[in-house]
């Protein structure tokens, strides 16, 4: 069964509750990069968009958090599905989870209006969101293709928290078999493995996976913009530190940040050359 990317259901997501008029707007300003300071936090995004006429829109949008016993019902329904936890403690977002937090009664995407509160200190609010809340929901969406963790986020438990549990569970779990089973571990002998080896898979069956389970080429995206957030690394990091020069040593470590960053546009958005 082949999934969209978590861009397209969240595109089709708001066109679902009747946003598509309004995404078009919102696109467009999204694409010139005029969503300023994009922050995903617990429950809240927050952001500024660039209005010509208006000025800086401060833009607020609240999801539903989910609560502890509902987060208790969904790592309960995770715990169960060993190739769920292996993909998530591996790193990697199952495709289709969101079906498994529908099993646990709740939703990982929004439900409906009910789950979001938009707001814009530069719009009147009137159940549906204006040119700046459609650019920040917008780019929203192709986040989610980078770091579909962040659904998490909007959902109350940060990625560290769900992989915490995750583990904690497991190794609860592994001290508990022992003692359920009341039997010694059985170790393969000589005989079984060369059993076992007769009856795999000729490797000439398995060229195509030899490298591990690649993704295909149509399911990786790249969105290349301008970054929501200047010098997000270097700000979280703070001032190197020195005894002396930590200040002159930041602006010249933002500097050259700064010139990479305008480089690497460059780079992705140069005409392509004719060829000779």
């Amino acid at each position: 069964m082949t999934h969209m990317a978590w861009s397209e259901r969240w595109l089709a997501l708001l066109n679902q509750l009747g946003y598509e008029p309004h995404l078009r707007r919102g696109r467009s300003y999204a694409r010139r990069g005029q969503v300023k300071a994009l922050e995903v936090q617990m429950g809240r995004i927050t952001a500024q968009v660039d209005d010509r006429d208006l000025g800086l829109c401060e833009i607020e949008i609240l999801t539903n958090r989910l609560t502890d016993a509902q987060w208790q019902q969904v790592m309960d329904a995770l715990s169960r599905q060993a190739i769920y936890v292996a993909q998530l403690l591996a790193g990697d977002m199952p495709t289709n989870i969101d079906e498994l937090f529908q099993q646990a009664g709740v939703n990982l995407l929004p439900g409906g209006h009910y789950d979001m509160e938009i707001r814009c200190n530069q719009c009147q609010s009137s159940g549906q969101p204006c040119k700046h809340t459609a650019a920040v929901l917008y780019l929203l969406g192709q986040m989610l293709d980078d770091d579909p963790w962040l659904l998490f986020r909007l959902r109350g438990r940060d990625r560290q928290q769900v992989l915490q549990a995750l583990r904690q569970r497991r190794s609860d779990n592994e001290d508990m078999l022992p003692a359920a089973a009341g039997q010694q571990t059985q170790h393969p002998t000589i005989g079984s493995l060369g059993n076992a080896a007769d009856q795999s898979m000729p490797l000439s069956a398995q060229l195509e996976n030899f490298w591990g389970s690649s993704k295909k080429l149509s399911n990786l995206h790249h969105h290349i913009a301008p970054p929501a957030i200047k010098l997000a690394l270097l700000r979280r990091l703070g001032h190197p530190p020195f005894p002396t020069d930590s200040l002159d040593a930041y602006e010249q470590l933002a500097r050259t940040y700064q010139r990479v960053t305008e480089d690497a546009l460059g780079l992705a958005y140069a005409p392509i050359p004719d060829e000779e």
